[in-house]
């Protein structure tokens, strides 16, 4: 039978009891995984239309004169009925969600023959999900309240369907006590380009967790999206990156390969409630200064401690302006400090000290961005490094005080292994900046003369283990030639290690001494003439 490309409602309308009746509209299934695993949560069930002679009728198009005819209810029943009974023979704990009519649940008797329907089959009610979409006119709301407590009872779940488009929101979340939460798909579309719709996607799935419920985003396409939504703290992603809507023998298929979740989320991500007053009590507890400026330069949030390091109190500075915070100078330079880090990203780390003030800090600015990498503000962190710069200066006074007594004093100090090759010899003041300990000792022995060696005397002393002094020429560092006094004895390590620790003495005056008395004792021993 040959296929018309079109359809009309009228055409619709006469076709659509009979398709309805004989269970012509049958069900598919599209998958909602996890966004941290990407296992399946569950199953949205759809509805499907095949018209022999319109082919596949989209649901836009049959669902609203169904509504009219008011065989939305039935065709609800039926694609649950059918639904669940193909459901119970998969393997796995996911979860089916249907989209039911505000006309069945303001019916008391149609919500038991909804009730009726699923228990039909063996798919346990404790995996069945209804959704009510937020859009749609619930004119008995007392009705539906009662419908959705009778379905509870018997462990069913409820969800808040195209989350973030209605009116009514709020006062249903508190009303129904919803399970679940679903992000309408406008908002998600325009999630990587449009900051507004992420600020709202955002705030929805804080509501959600602050009401300690999964969320679920709803036609998410694109990997950028569930990237996004991850970031944000998003439960389940449904959409055509993680499956389009399938027949049942395609799931069956499905589930027998991919990883299932479980039907309810392990644990929830901590509210925002939590999150703020985790937040809150580690600002004000930190022993540095936090504090956090805004695109506009302004700061949105500073603990104690970096209202302490600024020198105003904290209702002084958040908020304002950072030309309202500090002088005019040293705002300039924050403002363009800041502006550099947004622009380059890079981190930057300075020591600022206040005008007239003795206290120096490290500041480290940090550039924010949000879930697509745009910058929204600069993390500062500053610490206190007075003591420590009170230390460092110390430090220095006290080594050039040590390099000038090393200049003015004889010895140099030096280490051997067991095998009598050094290993050590301390520095001294007149050799280059980095000098390698290689390089130090081949200096050491450059300086000494030729007819001094006395390698053989010092390997004799090690293998003896006796202790060891020697003397020898050496051009000191004054480029003058010096008699050096060489001292070493070993020591033994509780390892069983041994080495050598040993001395180099400038001996040049008691050697030019000795020579002196050595004089005056030969002259001193001829007879006078």
């Amino acid at each position: 039978m040959a296929t018309t490309p079109f359809h009309t409602a009228d055409a619709l309308r006469q076709r659509i009891a009979d398709a309805v009746c004989h269970e012509k509209i049958y069900p598919a299934y599209q998958p909602i995984v996890c966004l941290r695993t990407r296992a399946i949560h569950g199953l949205e069930v759809l509805a499907r239309w095949h018209d022999p002679d319109f082919g596949a009728v989209p649901p836009k198009d049959f669902i609203p004169i169904a509504l009219q005819a008011s065989l939305l209810p039935l065709l609800t029943l039926n694609l649950v009925r059918r639904a669940c009974a193909e459901a119970g023979t998969w393997p796995g704990r996911f979860c089916l969600a249907f989209n039911v009519p505000p006309s069945l649940l303001q019916d008391a008797p149609a919500v038991r023959l909804l009730l009726e329907a699923m228990a039909e089959s063996s798919f346990p009610l404790d995996r069945i999900c209804i959704e009510m979409t937020e859009d749609e006119l619930v004119e008995d709301e007392p009705a539906a309240e009662r419908a959705f407590g009778y379905l509870k009872s018997h462990g069913i779940r409820v969800a808040l369907d195209d989350f973030g488009t209605g009116f009514s929101s709020m006062v249903r979340l508190s009303r129904f006590g919803f399970d679940e939460l679903k992000i309408d798909g406008s908002l998600i579309q325009r999630l990587t380009t449009d900051r507004e719709s992420r600020k709202v996607v955002s705030a929805i799935i804080g509501l959600g967790h602050s009401l300690d419920v999964p969320v679920v985003a709803e036609w998410v396409e694109t990997e950028a999206q569930a990237d996004v939504l991850r970031e944000l703290g998003c439960d389940y992603a449904q959409g055509w990156l993680t499956g389009r809507p399938m027949p049942g023998d395609a799931v069956a298929q499905l589930l027998a390969t991919a990883p299932v979740h479980a039907a309810s989320p392990a644990s929830q991500p901590m509210s925002p409630y939590l999150r703020q007053h985790q937040l809150s009590s580690l600002y004000n507890s930190a022993p540095v200064g936090l504090a956090f400026l805004d695109l506009d330069m302004r700061y949105a949030a500073a603990n104690t401690q970096f209202a302490r390091m600024v020198g105003r109190p904290p209702c002084e500075i958040v908020g304002s302006h950072v030309r309202q915070v500090y002088a005019p100078d040293i705002a300039a330079w924050i403002v363009q400090a800041s502006q550099r880090i947004l622009d380059s990203g890079d981190t930057s780390r300075i020591e600022f000290r206040f005008p007239g003030r003795e206290e120096t800090f490290l500041v480290v600015g940090s550039r924010v961005t949000d879930e697509t990498a745009q910058p929204i503000g600069i993390s500062v962190v500053s610490i206190d490094i007075t003591d420590r710069k009170r230390v460092e200066e110390e430090l220095r006074a006290r080594e050039a005080t040590y390099r000038a007594v090393v200049e003015l004093g004889p010895n140099v100090l030096w280490v051997s292994d067991a095998a009598g090759t050094l290993t050590y010899i301390s520095p001294v003041p007149q050799e280059p900046e980095g000098y390698s300990m290689e390089a130090r000792m081949a200096a050491w022995y450059a300086r000494m003369d030729e007819s001094d060696r006395v390698r053989a005397e010092w390997l004799a002393a090690v293998h003896t283990r006796d202790a060891f002094e020697t003397r020898f020429r050496l051009r000191w560092f004054d480029e003058r030639w010096r008699w050096v006094s060489s001292r070493a004895t070993p020591r033994t390590a509780p390892d069983g290690t041994r080495s050598w620790f040993g001395v180099f003495t400038d001996i040049s005056r008691q050697v030019e001494l000795e020579e002196r008395l050595a004089r005056i004792e030969t002259a001193s021993s001829f007879p006078s003439p």
